[in-house]
C-alpha cells in the first residue's frame, strides 16, 4: 500500500509538473504573439509616415516639373528603405494569417515588393532620365502615377493598421 500511494504521489507530480509547463508555454506564447503585433503595428505606423514623406516629396517633384525647373530637382525616393521584417516573420511563421485575410496580405505583398530596392531604383532613374530628356507631358504622367500610387499604398497600409489588434 506505502509503494501505491508513493507512486501515486509521483503521478500527480507528473501531472502537476506538465501542467504548469504548458501554462508557462501557453502564457509565454500568448505574450509573444502580442508583442509581434505591437511590433507589427509599430512598423506600419512608421511606414505610413515614411509614405507621407514620400508624398511631400512627390509634391515637390510636381512643383519641378510644372516650373519647368525639373533640373533643379535634387530629390531622392528611398523606397528601399520600407520596413518589413515583423510582417515577414509573421507571414513566414503563418501569424499574419490569424489578423489579415488573403486579399489583405495580397495587398501587403504588393505594397512591399513595389517599396523595395528595385523600385527604388526603376523611380528615381524614371526621374533621371525625365531630367536628361525633359518632356512636360511625360513627367506629369509620372507625378501623378506614382501620387496615385503612394496614396493608395497609404490607405491600404492605414486599414491594415486597423485591422490589428491594439
Amino acid at each position: 500500500m506505502n509503494y501505491f500511494l508513493h507512486g501515486f504521489g509521483v503521478f500527480l507530480g507528473v501531472l502537476a509538473g506538465t501542467a504548469v509547463t504548458l501554462l508557462t508555454q501557453w502564457i509565454a506564447k500568448i505574450r509573444s504573439e502580442k508583442q509581434r503585433v505591437k511590433n507589427l503595428r509599430f512598423e506600419f505606423e512608421l511606414n505610413i509616415k515614411k509614405i507621407e514623406r514620400w508624398l511631400q516629396e512627390i509634391t515637390h517633384y510636381r512643383n519641378a516639373v510644372n516650373g519647368d525647373a525639373l533640373n533643379m530637382y535634387a530629390g531622392y525616393f528611398d523606397l528601399a528603405r520600407f520596413v518589413t521584417v515583423t510582417a515577414d516573420k509573421m507571414f513566414q511563421a503563418g501569424l499574419l494569417y490569424k489578423y489579415l485575410n488573403y486579399q489583405e496580405i495580397g495587398d501587403l505583398q504588393i505594397i512591399v515588393s513595389e517599396f523595395s530596392l528595385h523600385g527604388d531604383q526603376y523611380l528615381n532613374n524614371q526621374i533621371a532620365q525625365n531630367k536628361a530628356y525633359f518632356d512636360k507631358q511625360k513627367a506629369v504622367s509620372d507625378v501623378n502615377f506614382w501620387e496615385k500610387k503612394f496614396k493608395d499604398h497609404k490607405k491600404t497600409m492605414e486599414d491594415l493598421l486597423n485591422k490589428l489588434p491594439k
